[in-house]
């Protein structure tokens, strides 16, 4: 049978073929681009810490820049940038009807043990259920936060200092979706959505791990081992 674009379904098959084609460029490119401005913004930040930067891309969708030998108090930074899927018409749509937004992860391993460990996060978030998860298999205390955010320490823990890392996370302009903090390496993961990449300087979230360094990091000896 010879298809024939006067046939109704043929003509909706290739319209819909189109749509569909047209997109995937689009999607493809918008993606492109956003990528490449995150990169740009980015680079001052980790430029600021030193150390020795490598850039890689991980998917289509995803890559990461990763910083070893940073200058105090870090030894190794990574930030790792997620894109939400736009080259699929109908996946992202599904994402835009859920609220999904681009991600933006921070690992960060200190060049000293952190003295504190904790869970920050915010649980009407995927990511910050899963750090509630976490922290309840490790039977921690919970505290409630202004903001609906909520803490996680262990039942020995400092809540004075968890508090003190509380409110350096509130200083944050992004409202991160988690902060976990753990003695074994990386002692930190920040997970938030891209900021605004005009308002933010990506070394103003530089300045914040340094904060969160001193908070974990206080009454635990010289932190410039």
């Amino acid at each position: 049978m010879v298809l024939s674009l006067s046939d109704p379904f043929t003509l909706f098959l290739f319209v819909a073929a189109s749509v569909l084609m047209v997109g995937y460029a689009a999607g493809r490119w918008v993606n492109r681009r956003r990528a490449q401005r995150i990169s740009a913004w980015l680079e001052p930040g980790l430029r600021s810490i030193g150390g020795k930067p490598a850039a890689q891309r991980l998917s289509l969708s995803a890559f990461r820049f990763k910083t070893v030998d940073a200058n105090h108090p870090f030894s190794t930074v990574t930030a790792t940038v997620v894109l939400i899927s736009r080259e699929a018409l109908p996946t992202w749509l599904w994402e835009r009807l859920h609220g999904r937004r681009d991600v933006l992860v921070w690992h960060v391993t200190w060049r000293q043990l952190p003295t504190l460990e904790a869970e920050i996060l915010d649980p009407s978030s995927e990511l910050g259920r899963r750090g509630e998860t976490q922290a309840r298999r490790l039977g921690w205390v919970a505290t409630e936060l202004a903001g609906g955010r909520r803490s996680y320490g262990p039942p020995d823990g400092a809540p004075a200092r968890l508090q003190a890392l509380a409110g350096e996370l509130a200083r944050c302009p992004v409202d991160a979706w988690r902060l976990a903090v753990r003695s074994n390496a990386p002692h930190v993961l920040l997970s938030m959505p891209v900021p605004d990449l005009v308002q933010l300087r990506s070394k103003e979230l530089i300045e914040l791990l340094s904060r969160l360094s001193k908070v974990c990091h206080s009454g635990g000896g010289d932190a410039s081992l």
